[in-house]
């Protein structure tokens, strides 16, 4: 296979020693020798030199200047010319042959393939099984899908001996223009493209190929295999034109559910106030499918850092804010060198506790925008290609809990923040409710009340779904209203949630004097305002008269030794 080529993994040493050199009088040339009859040497645009027979269309990057290695190479190239004669064997006329001699335990053996680029394609004279080659898909593979990852083998083949690959007409350049052009339609138009490269990797693509076809006399073709070896593997990889394409980096074709919870993530998501499940939605989102789309990737670790960078800053805060209040004499007596205190108030500690984790916070917070930095850029200033995102998503992604200790690990620094900040208010109500007078408490208790009061609406009109089911349960339980079963709501794609609207022509326990009259009522869609007004007053009427309910039971409660009322 072409990409199983060897070139960037071959140990070739060079002596390391002085370097000497005598340049003879007028010397004009600077060849190492006579290469052999019909060879000649090309140099790859990395700097790879590769040599070509162009009567046998044979390529080869063994160092054929070697004679020893040029006699090992001829004789697998004799073997072949045998092997296709003996079996009177034909091949398109536009097929190269590349012949790879590799060495293993002092015993030589000749990889090979063929390419054509009338069909696009590789091949080989004998049944040849794939299986191992196309891992990165599952499921039954047919032949179309087959087709599609041979020209991705053909691409990678132009990608590394550009030289050969014949004249470059209009309608390669115009084949790989579309190409990418439909490519920076789909990231464009849609937020959750396959596509595996940004909007502006797209745009330098594109101009780089008008560049080369507006200079074909003097531009190289290489980036012509390049781009296109990228582009059709993400399609190979992603279905393109089959049964169950992927048409959403969100879409999963091999299973229709999201992965399941462990205990792990059910106990530390309400430690951690149910961050971790979002993180853990994220990261899934993020890794559909064990495919890694580096963009998507980029975005979720800006957005990360710019995250933790906050938490930095809020937490430092905090810090010098409990520095400053245990400063206060009256919080510490002890500062009083007259007096000698081995003991310290409830205030003291639980300033120390906010202390404690908001220096975690601070760390953790460091440690993690260090890392991630790293990730999002290397030291030249240029992103990281898609194999070492995928190498750092790997590595943390476990068999049976998946990502969910990376989403708890990714909560840590905003969970220890809250705790800060609650313990911190702790110790501030107890400097206030303890020696006080009646009339700061009452002032602070009221105030406080209000403000958790605000606190509870914000997280239950912005909160995520954990929050808010528990908090409308506690809301609901007092006027004895039920909880609604799943089936009264949807869910949409960006996990906002609407209540459906009753069919109630297609209820079948529906009379027909009921279903008419309805009928009638939602013929233009809506209904008179009275009636729906008198609706709403019978329903808060009902409510009210609950609560009323409830409060009598609740003093008759309190006055007596009576059970709780429910």
């Amino acid at each position: 296979m072409p990409h199983k080529v060897p070139r960037y993994k071959r140990e070739r040493f060079i002596k390391d020693k002085y370097a000497t050199y005598k340049l003879s009088a007028n010397q004009d040339k600077f060849s190492i020798g006579e290469l052999p009859n019909g060879w000649e040497q090309y140099t790859h645009p990395e700097g790879q030199p590769y040599f070509y027979h162009a009567e046998k269309r044979i390529i080869t990057e063994c160092w054929i200047w070697d004679r020893e290695m040029f006699k090992i190479l001829d004789e697998f190239i004799n073997q072949f010319e045998d092997f296709i004669r003996s079996r009177n064997m034909t091949k398109p006329d536009d097929a190269d042959l590349l012949l790879e001699v590799n060495i293993e335990d002092k015993v030589y053996w000749c990889g090979y393939y063929y390419v054509s680029a009338s069909t696009r394609s590789v091949f080989w004279l004998e049944s040849f099984d794939i299986s191992t080659h196309v891992s990165e898909v599952r499921g039954d593979v047919y032949p179309t899908h087959i087709k599609l990852y041979l020209e991705y083998q053909y691409w990678f083949h132009w990608d590394l001996f550009p030289n050969v690959t014949g004249p470059t007409t209009d309608d390669i350049y115009g084949l790989v223009v579309n190409t990418i052009v439909d490519a920076r339609t789909d990231v464009l138009s849609s937020r959750t493209s396959t596509v595996n490269y940004s909007k502006e990797d797209l745009i330098e693509m594109n101009a780089i190929v008008d560049l080369a076809r507006n200079n074909k006399s003097f531009a190289s073709n290489w980036c012509l295999g390049r781009f296109m070896q990228l582009i059709i593997k993400d399609r190979f990889i992603n279905y393109h034109g089959e049964y169950g394409a992927r048409l959403d980096s969100l879409q999963s074709i091999y299973s229709d559910g999201s992965p399941s919870r462990t205990w792990l993530i059910e106990i530390f998501s309400p430690l951690l106030f149910f961050a971790p499940n979002v993180h853990l939605k994220d990261l899934n989102e993020l890794w559909v499918d064990k495919i890694t789309i580096k963009p998507r990737w980029m975005k979720f670790f800006v957005k990360m850092n710019g995250q933790w960078g906050e938490h930095i800053v809020h937490a430092s805060i905090l810090l010098n804010a409990n520095v400053a209040f245990l400063s206060i004499p009256s919080n510490d007596p002890s500062n009083d060198s007259s007096i000698l205190q081995s003991t310290r108030t409830a205030a003291q500690i639980a300033s120390y506790l906010s202390i404690g984790a908001s220096f975690a916070s601070m760390l953790l917070a460091l440690m993690l925008v260090r890392q991630h930095k790293a990730k999002e850029w290397d030291s030249l200033g240029n992103s990281l290609g898609v194999g070492q995102f995928h190498k750092y998503v790997e590595a943390h992604h476990h068999s049976k809990y998946g990502f969910e200790a990376l989403a708890i690990t990714y909560s840590l620094p905003y969970a220890l923040l809250i705790y800060g900040m609650g313990t911190f208010l702790v110790a501030f109500l107890l400097m206030c409710f303890v020696r006080s007078t009646t009339t700061v408490r009452s002032i602070v208790g009221t105030a406080t009340f209000l403000m958790c009061g605000l606190i509870l609406l914000c997280i239950v009109m912005f909160g995520n779904g954990e929050w808010k089911r528990k908090l409308q349960k506690v809301w609901n339980w007092p006027i004895g209203k039920k909880e609604r079963g799943r089936n009264s709501s949807a869910s949409n794609q960006d996990g906002e949630t609407e209540t459906r609207r009753d069919n109630v022509g297609a209820n079948p326990n529906v009379s027909g004097s009921e279903s008419q009259d309805n009928a009638e009522v939602n013929q233009n869609g809506t209904e008179s305002s009275n009636d729906a007004g008198s609706r709403g007053q019978e329903v808060v009427g009902q409510k009210i008269k609950r609560f009323c309910s409830w409060l009598v039971s609740a003093r008759s409660w309190r006055t007596s030794e009576t059970d709780f009322p429910v």
